[in-house]
């Protein structure tokens, strides 16, 4: 009888266990962590980081960050294997490579201005003789690439003081606007006296979780269900309040 009691308490044990983490979360998180990746800006990974704990602490593991530096690095880190989840620029991923979730929240991409230097709104930047500033590899790089007819292009590497270098750029003249994300672009107008914000975003970087191309129909659910949860629960909007962001949102 003890054996046979021992036996039922350690089934209902398994079976427990079992019910409670379901058959989609081994696919997306491996031995007891999930490994999660971002950029290690504010707008982003500052973001992420809340999240991908959020998603952890509901698959039962422990969140382990993987960061990279810029954008292009990132991109570059789809079909490695360095990552179980990713969450940045819906523009950055490789649709070969990955399959991406609805937004998770919206960032406003957005000019400031030289100090002495007057546009009426985004749309009047693009201008003979007018040199913009730009992340390279960034979202904001990525479009103004394709989009800009008139100006000149000038670009800075992305680094861990991003908005003194374009208060700088801006101050040097090298630049008569930077184009970047809000969460660059309102501490640069701030760190430098008489540089404004230009009237209107110049375009929206739609932030997205990723998980690796190959993974089943129920792990792409299921991430999609943490990924609504995070939204609907207040995790992303806190994340964005924590971090002081000025115009970014989460997406509907």
């Amino acid at each position: 009888m003890k054996h046979f009691l021992a036996f039922v308490f350690v089934t209902v044990q398994i079976s427990a266990s079992a019910f409670g983490q379901s058959a989609s979360d081994p696919e997306i998180s491996v031995g007891g962590k999930l490994r999660c990746a971002m950029i290690a800006i504010r707008v982003l990974g500052g973001v992420a980081h809340p999240v991908c704990k959020f998603i952890a602490d509901r698959l039962g593991v422990s969140v382990e960050p993987v960061s990279y530096s810029n954008p292009d690095a990132y991109a570059q880190s789809f079909g490695k294997g360095e990552w179980d989840v990713a969450i940045g620029p819906r523009v950055l991923v490789p649709v070969e490579k990955a399959d991406i979730t609805s937004d998770l929240w919206l960032i406003p991409l957005i000019y400031v201005a030289a100090p002495g230097r007057e546009f009426a709104d985004a749309s009047q930047v693009d201008r003979p003789g007018v040199k913009i500033g730009t992340i390279q590899g960034s979202p904001s790089d990525r479009y103004l690439s394709h989009s800009v007819k008139s100006a000149e292009l000038v670009r800075i590497p992305l680094s861990a003081h991003i908005s003194a270098d374009v208060a700088d750029l801006l101050r040097s003249g090298k630049a008569d606007a930077f184009g970047a994300d809000s969460g660059v672009s309102y501490p640069a107008a701030d760190a430098l006296s008489g540089a404004k914000i230009v009237s209107g975003a110049f375009n929206t970087v739609r932030v997205a979780a990723a998980l690796p191309k190959g993974r089943s129909a129920s792990a792409q659910s299921r991430l999609a269900q943490l990924v609504d949860e995070a939204k609907q629960t207040g995790v992303v909007q806190k994340a964005i309040e924590q971090e002081g962001l000025k115009g970014v949102r989460v997406a509907e």
